[in-house]
This record gives structure tokens, sequence and C-alpha cells, in this order.
């Protein structure tokens, strides 16, 4: 009886773990995808040149939408992209 009680704790505990991990990946999915389209948009709706390349790619695709405006600021005042 004991046993069956902690193995259903640590199956439960290990369900929330897991739950907690998929439930922070899948936010950090969609903020990249959307720091990535806003990129791509930004420079195709209004003609900017900002340069896209494998840095300002990686900078917005890891922080999304914060990496994004990263990006737009750093062009803007001249120091990278």
């Amino acid at each position: 009886m004991i046993v069956e009680l902690a193995i259903l704790i640590i199956v439960g505990l290990l369900m929330v773990f897991i739950f907690k991990f998929v439930k922070r990946l899948v936010v950090f999915i969609v903020n990249s995808v959307l720091g990535l389209l806003a990129l791509f948009g930004f420079n195709y709706l209004f003609d900017s040149n900002v340069v896209i390349n494998v840095w300002s790619i990686l900078i917005t695709g890891v922080s999304g939408f914060i990496g994004f405006f990263i990006v737009l600021i750093t062009h803007y005042l001249g120091v990278a992209f």
C-alpha cells in the first residue's frame, strides 16, 4: 500500500514537471516564431533595410519580441544590423 502511494506521488510530481516544461517550451516557441515574423514583416511592410542575417535571426529567435526590438533599436542607432 505504501509503495503504491509513493509511486503515485512520484508519477504525479513527474507529470507536473513535464507539464510545466512543455508549457514553457510552447511559450518559448510561440514567442520566437512571432518575433521572427515581426522581423520579416517589418522589413516587408515598411520597406526597411534592417539586415536579416544569422545574428539578427538568432537574437530574434531566442528573445522573441524583445529581441525584435533590440534588433530595431540597434539598427536605428547605427550600432548593428
